[in-house]
């Protein structure tokens, strides 16, 4: 299943769907304090579903023996994605009429039908058989580093194209405009970070450069296109998200310091200003020490 977070005022309610199915789970106001408990929180209530939908024990229990290891943020299907961004509109609405309880909000948010890619309409009713559907796996293309300085100003372009036509995606109810979008995104990033590894492999150990591709890889195209946010928008910025939705601390902090060297990469071949630059640099460091302030709040509490 795939989360996502959904803020309202100043909590944020973490919404995991089944690729397929109309299944889904919500946990209602996910922060620093009680994050780790959110795996617990999600088979209980996953567990509660199965037995709604008149499932057995041993069916549930054929489901945790087959499914991964709990982990947030790892992309299993962009589908998944476009499901999250269908309902949370209703997640809004529910919780804006203080539905507060996790069961009573993921049983509601259940049983909105959904539209598959192919066109076909899912209810309910079609969870049950469906539960056992293969998941699909995406795998990213590779893509040549960029060495032509034009090609590069092209690239930037593309992307700021994009960006505006993810907007219009972000408020469609179109799966398949979702998709494309996504994919469009996800081909500029690669390109964009390719530039910058090849120029990263001129100033920078080995093992340092491993890293910030992981980092970028992980981040640009897993975490952000696949919310259709590009690096132009002021999201792309909001690092320590990543903790509330399961990563660590340290993996928060070593995307900042990877998203500031590939930001400054980006002044330096005059695709962004340095205005610009400063800007998102002092929001990047904002999002990061909000985290460790609620950390140290949590600390002070049970102190």
């Amino acid at each position: 299943m795939a989360g996502d977070l959904c803020d309202l005022s100043a909590k944020k309610t973490v919404v995991l769907t089944h690729d397929e199915s109309t299944l889904v789970v919500a946990l209602v106001d996910i922060n620093a304090k009680n994050r780790q408990t959110m795996e617990t929180r999600f088979w209980d209530q996953l567990r509660l579903l199965y037995h709604d939908l008149g499932l057995s024990t041993a069916d549930f229990q054929a489901y945790q023996r087959v499914s991964k290891l709990w982990q947030i943020n790892q992309t299993v299907s962009r589908q998944q994605v476009g499901r999250l961004n269908l309902i949370t509109p209703a997640v809004k609405a529910f919780l804006a009429e203080r539905l507060m309880d996790d069961h009573k909000l993921s049983w509601k948010l259940s049983h909105i039908m959904r539209k598959t890619v192919t066109g076909d309409t899912v209810f309910w009713e079609d969870t049950p058989a469906m539960l056992a559907t293969d998941q699909l796996v995406w795998h990213p293309a590779e893509i040549p580093a960029l060495t032509d300085q034009s090609a590069l100003q092209q690239t930037w372009v593309t992307l700021q194209k994009t960006a505006k036509v993810a907007t219009a995606a972000l408020e469609s109810e179109d799966n398949r405009q979702f998709e494309k979008v996504a994919h469009q995104i996800q081909r500029v990033n690669r390109e964009l970070i390719a530039a910058f590894i090849q120029f990263a492999q001129t100033k920078y150990a080995a093992k340092t450069v491993k890293s910030y591709q992981q980092a970028l890889d992980f981040y640009l195209n897993e975490y952000l296109a696949n919310r259709l946010v590009t690096v132009l928008d002021d999201d792309a910025a909001e690092v320590g998200d990543l903790y509330l939705h399961g990563g660590s601390l340290t993996e928060c902090k070593r995307v900042q310091r990877t998203m500031k060297k590939f930001y400054q990469f980006l002044v330096q071949q005059q695709l962004m200003t340095k205005s610009a630059y400063q800007t998102i640099r002092s929001n990047l460091d904002e999002s990061v020490e909000l985290v460790l302030f609620e950390l140290d709040e949590y600390d002070d509490f049970y102190d």
